[in-house]
């Protein structure tokens, strides 16, 4: 298979703002000349995760996970290098001629974008539907009913699906897709006992569901009249997950990190209508409750949320049961009950945008919330409070300490009998990510140095990189393409994708985002000094032979043995001399001489 010219990913490479790339799945707040957010390969409650956009590299230190722009993708999103590669020259305009594939990775690439070209076609036909067609006007009647604008039901992609048994199948079929495929995102169900299919959505008002990057992963309907649920989702695929997706996440990415506080409603609808009166950073769940994946993919935005759920009784056990995820992702939560609403589009309606945000500035927290629930029906008796007690200390030992003053005013006791009791009760280890196996090759400290020089002090020591002996690096032999690529200027991010030791990978994007080691008027001489570290061991093995060697001559009475061993000890020793003279003057000539001599082959 032909690969993509290496020029061209350099030049993509260059062209990508990583910083961008990586913000759009994670907050990142600017510290120096990097960024710094949670990591989103595994769970951290401080952020560890660092971009380096002067480099374009992103690396963890606490799970020491790194790479640059391509490898993130790929990392974070599952895709393979060539289709990272594709999506982001495309973001910086970079045009990718096809090459020749295998037929496999043809049909492996075909049937994934098929899979999301029948999604997108299917949801233009929906959208055609609800603004083009006759059979939309109920549909947009309703719309009009929940006071959406036009404008906002546009942004977000809505559409009608007819009330018809095939219309949206046939309308797929005649533009190539297969029954089969079809059926394979969620869109048609096989007839019982019979041939054929039948649309999944008919006769409802149609959201598109997207994924982090802006694709159509799948649908929710509100039927808009007649039988059946009324709401209906798209089944699970192997593009659509429920409980890893979030409604409206895409687009409220940017209003979440600008604002620091992501709201969390139940539906779609309500989530069009905050979005309308200018709260852009609220999302829902597809039908499902909140689930862990949620609470990861939030905590990277931000790590505080209003529950804005519906005031029912379906509403409130929800906002009790997110509370644990909430409190186990490391995210404050709050609850807003809404007066005289029984969720936020009807309260938008009837009291306005200015009203919403007055309520939002002041919400309880979500434990607040619960526990005055818990004690709403003045159950005081010693079993009760033993049992309300047992529930919540899970929960309180993970809460700040004011959590547990206000519990003992709630409950009507002492506040050091609640201490006690979380004192006495069971506690799990905290489970900490557990960072990758150290596999692959294990730099030495001279080794990082000189990598990071290289790294970051380029100008100041590649020449004498270049000066060094070449045997220097005999024993560390897979770091040395990487070193030669280094010192001939090739960027980091390149020599990192092309590194396949993952212990070289490892030290090489740990380095990129090291703090620094050395100023620019020490670099040269730090290098010395590890050229020099690097060759000491072999340099006093030299000296030990020609010891050992002059007395083996001496026992042995062979004078002229004897007298050539000890005068090239004697050499060997004074070079050392010379040597440690020359490091101390910074004579990177003289050191780098006398290094050479001491490790030529007349020597070993």
């Amino acid at each position: 298979m032909a690969r993509i010219p290496r020029e061209t990913i350099d030049e993509i490479r260059e062209r990508v703002d990583i910083v961008s790339v990586v913000q759009k799945h994670v907050s990142l707040n600017r510290r120096g000349k990097s960024y710094k957010g949670l990591c989103p390969f595994h769970q951290e409650k401080s952020p560890s995760f660092h971009v380096i956009p002067d480099k374009g590299i992103f690396h963890c230190f606490g799970c020491q996970t790194g790479g640059d722009a391509f490898k993130f993708l790929m990392l974070l999103e599952g895709l393979s290098f060539i289709e990272a590669v594709k999506e982001l020259a495309g973001s910086v305009g970079i045009t990718i001629e096809e090459k020749e594939l295998t037929p496999e990775q043809m049909r492996n690439l075909k049937q994934r974008a098929t899979s999301y070209d029948v999604l997108a076609a299917a949801s233009e036909f929906f959208r055609s539907m609800l603004w083009t067609r006759p059979e939309g006007a109920k549909a947009r009647s309703y719309i009009h009913e929940r006071s959406l604008d036009e404008s906002t039901a546009q942004d977000a992609g809505l559409g009608f699906a007819p009330d018809a048994w095939s219309q949206l199948s046939d309308h797929l079929h005649g533009l190539g897709y297969a029954e089969q495929l079809v059926g394979d995102v969620g869109l048609s169900k096989s007839r019982e006992g019979r041939s054929g299919s039948y649309d999944t959505f008919r006769n409802r008002l149609v959201f598109p569901i997207r994924d982090e990057r802006g694709r159509v992963i799948g649908f929710g309907g509100r039927l808009l009249d007649g039988e059946g649920p009324k709401y209906l989702n798209s089944p699970e695929t192997s593009l659509y997950d429920k409980s890893r997706v979030l409604y409206g996440l895409y687009e409220a990415r940017s209003a979440i990190q600008q604002k620091k506080r992501i709201i969390v409603v139940e539906g779609y609808m309500d989530v069009l209508a905050m979005r309308q009166a200018g709260f852009g950073e609220s999302v829902a769940t597809c039908g499902t409750a909140l689930t862990p994946q949620h609470m990861t993919k939030l905590r990277r935005l931000a790590d505080r949320a209003i529950v804005l759920f519906d005031s029912d009784a379906a509403g409130m056990r929800a906002a009790e049961k997110s509370l644990p995820m909430f409190v186990e992702a490391d995210i404050q939560p709050w609850r807003l009950d809404l007066p005289d609403a029984k969720d936020p589009d009807e309260f938008l309606v009837a009291h306005g945008p200015e009203a919403m945000e007055k309520a939002l500035e002041s919400p309880p927290p979500l434990y607040e919330w619960l526990l005055d629930r818990r004690v709403a029906d003045g159950n005081y008796s010693s079993a009760g409070i033993a049992q309300l007690l047992d529930e919540l200390t899970p929960l309180l030992l993970k809460l700040p300490p004011s959590m547990r003053a206000l519990t003992a005013q709630k409950l009507r006791i002492r506040e050091d009998i609640l201490v006690d009791r979380l004192r006495k009760a069971p506690t799990q280890p905290e489970q900490r990510p557990q960072a990758p196996a150290r596999v692959g090759w294990r730099p030495t400290q001279e080794i990082v140095h000189v990598l990071w020089l290289l790294v970051h002090r380029y100008d100041h020591v590649a020449d004498l990189v270049q000066r060094a002996p070449p045997t220097l690096l005999d024993e560390h032999s897979p770091v040395i393409p990487v070193i030669a690529r280094l010192v001939s200027g090739e960027p980091v991010a390149a020599v990192l994708q092309d590194t396949e030791d993952p212990g070289v990978q490892r030290t090489l994007s740990a380095i990129v985002g090291r703090a620094e080691l050395y100023d620019v008027a020490h670099a040269a001489a730090g290098m010395l000094t590890m050229v020099d570290r690097l060759s000491r061991r072999r340099r006093q093995a030299a000296i030990e032979a020609l010891t050992r060697a002059s007395q083996k001559a001496a026992e042995a009475q062979d004078m002229e043995a004897f007298r050539t061993a000890s005068t090239e000890r004697i050499r060997q020793k004074e070079r050392e001399t010379l040597l440690e003279a020359a490091l101390a003057r910074g004579d990177a000539e003289v050191t780098m001489q006398l290094i050479a001599e001491a490790l030529s082959p007349s020597t070993d």
